[in-house]
């Protein structure tokens, strides 16, 4: 299906003429949901985010413009064996002048682009803040060690530090996550802890560890929000952040070194309305608009 949009690709910030050197962020679709241990569909996303993102304005939600920020829009990266191909993801984003905004697809094709930003960054400290329902911290799943469940786990053993790792809005776990979750060291602040302790506390907290890192990527997956707001994603668990909590968070990120987000676990199939592609789209604007006050100061 066919959609004209009121505006250009990306809230009119594509620029289709110039490079990633020449631009702020670059935008890569990812369309593979093979790893998926529940219901599919987030292959999906990168379409419906493109198609929707024309209906976007260059304004984030405080109105901050973002006329002044440029996109570089690369297209999709297509995984057919995972085992190899997951290697033309890790080597795109290594070596980008820019930073990169990535669109999943599943959870699983986070782990490539952790294996690319700490090679990007492989002398430098790099941090996650980890937006997620579940922890992902399997070893294997399904038979898998690159299962959309085992992503953090790989990405400790890339060289992230469990202590440079903010997990917020966790409400599901795997026995065999439990010791990294209680004795690993990684810093975890549930759905529930957000509700009582308010999304600012929590970001206050967040940005006190992240700043001591050099480098900071934001793994976003949908299903962080509750299903009432999100409910196109493979597995919905009840309780999840509220929509504002999400966007205090993220704003809340202003001045870290912000060098990278995706944002996966889109199964647009299984949300008509899609209010699903919405939220994510909206995330993506407000992270270009961090960066945008970032420039004004």
């Amino acid at each position: 299906m066919t959609i004209e949009g009121t505006h250009n690709l990306w809230g009119d910030l594509h620029r289709p003429n110039l490079t990633p050197k020449e631009t702020d962020f670059s935008i890569i679709g990812i369309p593979y949901d093979g790893l998926a241990s529940a219901r599919k569909g987030a292959a999906l996303a990168p379409e419906r985010l493109r198609l929707w993102s024309r209906h976007l304005t260059p304004f984030s939600e405080d109105r901050t413009r973002l006329n002044n920020m440029t996109v570089c829009d690369l297209g999709d990266i297509n995984i057919v064996n995972p085992e190899t191909d997951f290697n033309l993801i890790r080597q795109r984003v290594a070596t980008l002048p820019n930073i990169p905004i990535l669109l999943g697809g599943d959870h699983s094709v986070t782990i490539p682009i952790f294996e690319g930003q700490r090679e990007r960054y492989k002398d430098k400290r790099l941090g996650v803040l980890w937006m997620d329902a579940h922890p992902d911290l399997c070893d294997e799943f399904d038979g898998s060690r690159l299962s959309h469940a085992a992503v953090l786990r790989r990405g400790i053993e890339f060289g992230i530090e469990p202590h440079d790792i903010c997990m917020v809005g966790l409400r599901s776990w795997e026995e065999q996550e439990m010791d990294i979750i209680e004795n690993g060291g990684v810093h975890v602040y549930t759905a529930a802890d957000v509700a009582e302790r308010g999304a600012k506390k929590i970001a206050e907290s967040v940005v006190n560890i992240l700043k001591e890192c050099d480098a900071v990527h934001i793994s976003f997956d949908i299903d962080c929000l509750d299903p009432a707001v999100a409910p196109g994603t493979g597995v919905p668990e009840f309780g999840g952040l509220t929509s504002r909590d999400v966007l205090t968070i993220l704003k809340s990120m202003q001045g870290l070194p912000l060098v990278g987000l995706d944002v996966v676990e889109i199964a647009p199939p299984l949300d008509p309305s899609e209010s699903t592609v919405f939220a994510g789209l909206k995330i993506i604007m407000e992270y270009i608009a961090v960066s945008a006050r970032q420039r004004q100061k």
